[in-house]
């Protein structure tokens, strides 16, 4: 069972997207599955079309999904682990601000369980109007989301919440709500376009409010595919080891949290 989904957004240092993306692709997202704790993981890009305007400050490149069953184990286990031989990490990442955080399910929607994701991804972010949070929660699950889901080529919903057990890094995200939209058409995101039913809810804090769409990058891969691999996966995963070499991060550890 999931307990948490591990949200995490990143970046490349200017020259270095192709750097990040082998090492992220087919190491980091393996190590990390390693680690007990973890279920599954998947890596999307974000998408040139997007349902609202992305200030310059949203420079954020990469989403990946991490399905956790013990949030404070896989913890644990980066904090054990990081920057070292178990987790190497590629000096190609600008780890300069950190956006790894758990959120946990609130409300869960698929009309159509036997259709695998094979699409995208429409992600809300957002808050709720203080003194307003209960209201926003009941609005959004027995609302908005079961409306939201319906849209065309949406084949599952999800709405939940940051809470501080089992955080990875010891600080706050700008926003304690995500809506996470898997979506298997590549037009499903013009249904968010202005995000009009959220940006018409007075218990939704509009200055937190942003709606990306990101596009496939992986398939997503499982704890026991990595703990069972295919010869292709192995030599992946060495030819990216190879080529990462030494250029890897020394120091860091500091930012993460502690036991």
């Amino acid at each position: 069972m999931i307990e948490a989904v591990l949200v995490v957004l990143t970046k490349a240092h200017p020259g270095r997207e192709d750097d990040l993306d082998d090492w992220y692709t087919n190491i980091h997202i393996r190590d990390a599955l390693r680690f007990r704790g973890s279920i599954a993981a998947q890596r999307f890009v974000r998408s040139e079309n997007q349902p609202m305007e992305i200030g310059d400050d949203f420079d954020w490149k990469y989403l990946a999904f991490y399905d956790v069953f013990d949030a404070e184990l896989f913890s644990r286990e980066h904090w054990d682990n990081a920057l070292t031989s178990r987790m190497m990490v590629t000096n190609a990442i600008d780890d300069s601000v950190l956006e790894d955080y758990h959120y946990y399910p609130l409300a869960f929607r698929n009309y159509d369980p036997e259709t695998p994701h094979t699409g995208g991804v429409v992600l809300e972010q957002l808050n709720a109007v203080p003194g307003e949070e209960q209201a926003f929660r009941n609005w959004y699950a027995d609302s908005y989301l079961p409306q939201a889901a319906r849209r065309p080529g949406v084949q599952s919903a999800g709405f939940l919440m940051f809470r501080s057990h089992g955080q990875m890094i010891p600080t706050e995200p700008s926003v304690n709500y995500v809506g996470i939209y898997k979506v298997n058409d590549d037009q499903a995101w013009k249904s968010w376009k202005d995000a009009p039913s959220l940006a018409d809810t007075p218990s939704v804090e509009q200055s937190s409010l942003r709606v990306t769409h990101w596009d496939h990058l992986t398939d997503r891969i499982t704890k026991d595919a990595v703990q069972y691999p295919t010869s292709e996966g192995l030599a992946a995963e060495e030819r990216a080891r190879i080529r990462m070499g030494d250029k890897v991060l020394t120091s860091g550890t500091d930012k993460l949290g502690s036991a």
